[in-house]
């Protein structure tokens, strides 16, 4: 991990270095390298890095921390103070304020005030798992530096949005101020990734007119958040790279954070920081309460699974005494199978035997009775006898040609018929009810 955020150290300095001006106060902040921007609030000091993560704060909280860095320039001295709690009027809203105050040897000073507002907003358009979170400060800004001195007023703003895979992206911008000095507008851009709700891996990129800088970092929870454990890229004040480590212990309601940083290339150089902060939840439960609560709630899940595998052996050892059974009585029937099978193979072998027997016997009777002579052919029938001439009695739709097709066979005939019944011939047709006379048809040769 240590040899990845060195790696991503090479491939992301800016044009300039940070200065004073860049320092975002909070403990959980520096121990995370300022890769935060992505996150909800775990602590008032949200306030001052994503004005959207606030949003929706289940209890009234109030903190403090002070820090302190070093730098070939000066040492920075930082002190805060921060408080939130739930805005009654509008549900899920938070409102609250915070103030900041730092100072640097040899370079400069500001001190912020802070006014916050924050929302939760569910929007059916971007068809979003959990609501979206806004966030707002206005700020009075007193600054004093190289640059000169100066007081102000202007705006943060910031945007949350989180997923139920574990996922979160944010994006904050700050510093939008009258002209106090120290123009040093910056956008942030996050991720993150919590998995099992015990390990974060966030990223932050910083973009400003003057420096972009990358801050990856990474957060693990154990004894069931009782102790947290942060590492990541520490802010680079006056050029100096710096690595940061962070703890923090929840004593509910009391939260006690510490982080500190060094510079990677040693020890001894001039460089590095550590910050104490403490918070305070009112109405929360007490940890010890809430960690007996999850034990006691975990041995009753353990006791209801373990209910359900009695339940499941109980049901499995059915099974197999009913799959017992069952193979005993298949095995039973298997055996009278097998005994009708045998019986049926024997009846068909005797079958087989008497039907060639019957077969022998009766190829020897066919060789001692002598075969019978075939019957004689029937005789032709006579074919009658036709006597000539004959009589037709002409039917409607009868034809010349008809006449002799019924009694000769062949119409082309029809000139015999005609020849002899001249008189009943009308217009080529026989008249209807005449009985005509079909002649011989010996006489046509």
């Amino acid at each position: 991990m240590q040899a990845l955020i060195l790696a991503l150290f090479l491939l992301s300095r800016g044009a300039w270095a940070s200065t004073y001006k860049d320092l975002i106060p909070g403990t959980r902040a520096m121990g995370l390298g300022y890769a935060v921007t992505s996150l909800a609030a775990d602590d008032p000091f949200a306030i001052f890095y994503n004005p959207a993560g606030p949003a929706n704060t289940a209890y009234t909280q109030g903190g403090a921390t002070l820090g302190r860095m070093e730098s070939p320039r000066g040492t920075l001295v930082f002190g805060a103070l921060a408080y939130i709690r739930p805005f009654e009027p509008v549900n899920t809203a938070t409102i609250g304020g915070a103030y900041l105050s730092q100072r640097q040897d040899n370079g400069g000073g500001k001190d912020i005030v802070n006014f916050h507002y924050s929302q939760e907003f569910k929007v059916s358009r971007l068809n979003l798992t959990k609501p979206l979170r806004l966030g707002g400060n206005f700020k009075v800004v007193n600054a004093e530096g190289d640059a000169g001195a100066g007081f102000g007023v202007g705006f943060d703003g910031g945007v949350l949005l989180r997923t139920s895979l574990g996922l979160a992206f944010g994006l904050s911008v700050h510093d939008l101020t009258t002209n106090v000095g120290m123009p040093r507008m910056h956008w942030g851009l996050g991720a993150s990734y919590t998995w099992r709700k015990r390990y974060t891996i966030a990223t932050d990129m910083r973009i400003s007119n003057a420096l972009t800088e990358f801050y990856p970092g990474f957060e693990a929870a154990f004894f069931h958040g009782l102790l947290k454990a942060r590492m990541g890229r520490g802010l680079r004040l006056d050029n100096i790279e710096t690595l940061a480590f962070g703890l923090g212990f929840n004593f509910s309601p009391v939260i006690i954070d510490m982080a500190m940083a060094f510079p990677p290339g040693g020890v001894l150089r001039e460089g590095g920081a550590y910050q104490l902060g403490l918070n305070y939840r009112f109405g929360a439960p007490p940890f010890s309460g809430s960690f007996v609560g999850a034990a006691a709630g975990e041995a009753e899940n353990l006791r209801t699974e373990i209910l359900k595998l009695e339940e499941q052996k109980k049901t499995l050892d059915n099974e197999s005494e009913t799959a017992t059974t069952n193979r005993s009585a298949a095995q039973g029937e298997l055996r009278e199978t097998e005994t009708r099978l045998r019986e049926t193979q024997e009846e068909y072998r005797k079958v087989m035997k008497r039907k060639e027997e019957a077969a022998y016997e009766l190829q020897l009777l066919e060789l001692r009775i002598p075969k019978p002579a075939p019957p004689p052919k029937p005789k032709p029938k006579p074919k009658p006898v036709v006597v000539w001439p004959q009589r037709h009695l002409v039917k409607p739709g009868d034809t010349l040609r008809s006449i002799a097709k019924d009694h000769y066979g062949d119409s082309g005939l029809w000139e015999l018929v005609y020849e002899s019944n001249r008189d009943k011939v009308e217009r080529g047709y026989p008249r209807q009810g005449e009985i005509m006379t079909v002649p011989d048809p010996g006489t046509k040769r």
